[in-house]
């Protein structure tokens, strides 16, 4: 596929603040006391089922739990990100001569968060793109940024992705007399996080891993987006946007649990066809699931539809809680500080993205 080699040199993540235990959540975030009585009853009998059907442990929030003031902002978690990776490929901020971001939910509607990042890293020259999509976010960047440098027109790329999902979790934020309880459950995996990657043209001084291929695929034609937000240019109307809760971050639950694991197969088949990946070459496979019910069901189905009962899984879910598109960079992130890397182990991960079914995933060897 590449023209010329490109190679993870760098990379960095950031949770923020202390690990919040499940059981703590709502005290973060704000108790649910408004909603319907019918929802209010289902809340207190949902929340011990969620604890074991989630798998979080910990989650991690920029919200201050005593004072509820915000410790951070996309662009400050990024930054973090960034600084880490940074150091690890042996550069300085203006080495860089192009910044992805890549994220859901920006900081300010404009300008984009890329440049946000270019001032705040003091870069005084680069080009600048910014991604939307919500978990396949990460994987875009990583496509077009590996793609520019191996046609050679940048040297040194950095990739960054954040997500504050607190922000629309809050009590405060909710119109609660509208709640569903899809809405709801959100509010118990759903977090925040940052992370940042380097990629260039030349080998780093500590940290290699080769980009071998990406994927992205959408298969959506004909179906309702499944996660969803409706504020918009379409509707801007605020006093009608609250009215309606058309501010709250919707996930149609039950659409999702049938078509995810149909679609994450098949996408999987054609991201096996178009890559040629032999599965049995992998060292690892990085898991973005955002529950513990959903990740076990489909981990246990792929190993026995790729006859692979072996396949090791990684993923952050349980102390880490689901920041959307950092997810992947933070569980690798810890991989490899957690693992003994060997020349030649190859990583790969694929996500589906349930907001228009999208898919993603990257092939990564370690050199």
């Amino acid at each position: 596929m590449n023209e010329r080699p490109v190679f993870i040199t760098g990379i960095g993540s950031y949770s923020p603040g202390d690990p919040v235990p499940f059981d703590q959540i709502e005290d973060v975030l704000g108790k649910i006391t408004d909603a319907p009585p019918k929802l209010m009853k289902r809340i207190d009998r949902m929340r011990p089922m969620l604890k074991e059907m989630l798998g979080i442990e910990y989650t991690h929030y920029v919200i201050d739990p005593k004072t509820g003031e915000m410790t951070d902002n996309n662009v400050t978690m990024c930054v973090k990100s960034s600084n880490i990776a940074l150091r690890k490929a042996g550069l300085v901020p203006n080495d860089i001569d192009l910044i992805v971001y890549a994220g859901i939910f920006y900081d300010y509607m404009c300008p984009p968060s890329s440049v946000l990042v270019q001032e705040a890293l003091g870069i005084s020259y680069c080009a600048e793109m910014a991604i939307h999509s919500n978990c396949t976010a990460i994987y875009k960047a990583i496509q077009v940024a590996s793609d520019l440098i191996a046609n050679g027109r940048y040297r040194n790329a950095l990739v960054v992705t954040s997500q504050i999902s607190s922000s629309f979790l809050r009590s405060s934020y909710l119109n609660q007399k509208v709640l569903t309880i899809e809405e709801v459950i959100l509010r118990w995996f759903l977090c925040d996080g940052a992370g940042a990657l380097v990629l260039s043209a030349e080998k780093g001084p500590a940290l290699n891993l080769q980009v071998v291929d990406t994927y992205l695929e959408s298969v959506g034609l004909g179906i309702e987006p499944s996660m969803r937000m409706k504020i918009g240019a379409e509707r801007s109307n605020l006093l009608e946007i609250y009215e309606h809760g058309y501010h709250h971050l919707f996930q149609d639950i039950s659409v999702v649990s049938k078509l995810a694991p149909k679609l994450f197969q098949e996408g999987f088949d054609k991201f096996i066809e178009k890559t040629g990946l032999d599965l049995h070459s992998v060292k690892c496979f990085f898991a973005n699931v955002p529950t513990k019910h959903m990740m076990d069901i489909m981990i246990k189905k792929f190993r026995q539809d790729f006859n692979h009962p072996d396949l090791p899984f990684y993923t952050k879910l349980s102390t880490s809680g689901y920041p959307g598109a950092p997810a992947v960079i933070i569980a690798l992130d810890h991989y490899l500080q957690e693992n003994q890397m060997s020349l030649g182990n190859r990583w790969v991960s694929f996500v589906t993205e349930s907001s228009k079914w999208m898919h993603a995933g990257f092939i990564l060897d370690y050199c």
